[in-house]
């Protein structure tokens, strides 16, 4: 039983690593020419960002959505 459960950590530990390493060389390999630009101004960007910011600050003190 000691000898599956080693053989089952060792497939899980082996596809983890697998993963990573797929997936460090999608990163790596080539630069995506097909990213979008951003097209919001950068005005509406910092007033969202500061909306961002109060509304969480506001959920975890307790001001917005505690009842």
């Amino acid at each position: 039983m000691l000898r599956l459960i080693f053989i089952v950590a060792f497939v899980a530990v082996v596809a983890i690593a697998i993963t990573a390493l797929i997936g460090t060389m999608a990163a790596v390999a080539r630069p995506r020419a097909d990213k979008e630009t951003d097209n919001m101004p950068a005005k509406f960007r910092r007033v969202t960002y500061a909306l961002l910011v109060v509304l969480l600050f506001g959920v975890t003190t307790g001001w917005l959505g505690a009842g």
